[in-house]
């Protein structure tokens, strides 16, 4: 046990803002296994005897909705829990306690409407964000980063998705997740709502540019059980 207890503080010291991915592992697992043979057992009784052939047929599409399902139960399980929730809970399994001891009463968030830059200017320190950016920046950036799947799964999975329902798609979610957060005690900022958009559009593009660079693959994509039977 004790073991297994060091293992869990290592993760949580080592491993930066990837700990709660990693401690929701075996939960996203197993929703993406659920996912995967439901739809494999839909499609085998939609589908009768032709449904080797169509899913050897869809196999790309069928792969990137696998991946955006993961990237979705990653996504909910990192912004819709408490903070170190995921962590606290393998702590309290490993060591025998009852699974919610140590979790703190509900209380509500904090919500920031103004953006970091944004303050920095009304402050009249704008130097001073170059100083925080070692700080600033990664945060914004893994922001963007966490919602580029979003825009570039998109299209293969929604025939009319376009750069302005990618935007709106990330919009409505990131909406959703600041809304969550308030009632589980984390902050609501208006910086992660922007990122997120951004991340959805950059998404897209870069949807743009494989399909211009590999038109082919693109293609063969987006070929869907759906579209094949």
């Amino acid at each position: 046990m004790n073991d297994a207890y060091d293992f869990i503080i290592w993760i949580y010291t080592h491993t930066g803002n990837f700990d709660t991915v990693i401690f929701a592992l075996p939960v996203i697992l197993m929703i993406v296994l659920i996912y995967w043979t439901a739809r494999r057992i839909w499609h085998k009784h939609k589908l009768g005897s032709e449904f080797g052939a169509v899913r050897r047929k869809a196999r790309l599409n069928e792969t990137i909705r696998l991946l955006a399902v993961c990237w979705l139960c990653a996504l909910l399980c990192l912004t819709l829990t408490p903070t170190e929730f995921w962590m606290q809970l393998w702590k309290n399994i490993v060591s025998g306690e009852s699974l919610f001891y140590g979790f703190t009463e509900g209380r509500y968030g904090e919500i920031d409407l103004m953006p970091t830059v944004l303050k920095f200017i009304i402050d009249g320190h704008l130097d001073w964000l170059f100083f925080s950016a070692g700080t600033i920046f990664p945060h914004l950036f893994l922001n963007i980063l966490l919602f580029v799947p979003l825009g570039t799964a998109m299209p293969f999975i929604y025939n009319k998705a376009s750069m302005c329902k990618a935007a709106l798609a990330g919009l409505s979610i990131s909406l959703f997740i600041e809304f969550v957060q308030f009632f589980i005690g984390r902050e609501c900022e208006i910086d992660d709502l922007i990122c997120n958009v951004m991340g959805a559009v950059s998404g897209y593009l870069l949807y743009l540019l494989i399909k211009k660079l590999f038109p082919s693959f693109t293609d063969k994509a987006k070929l869907s059980v759906h579209t094949v039977s």
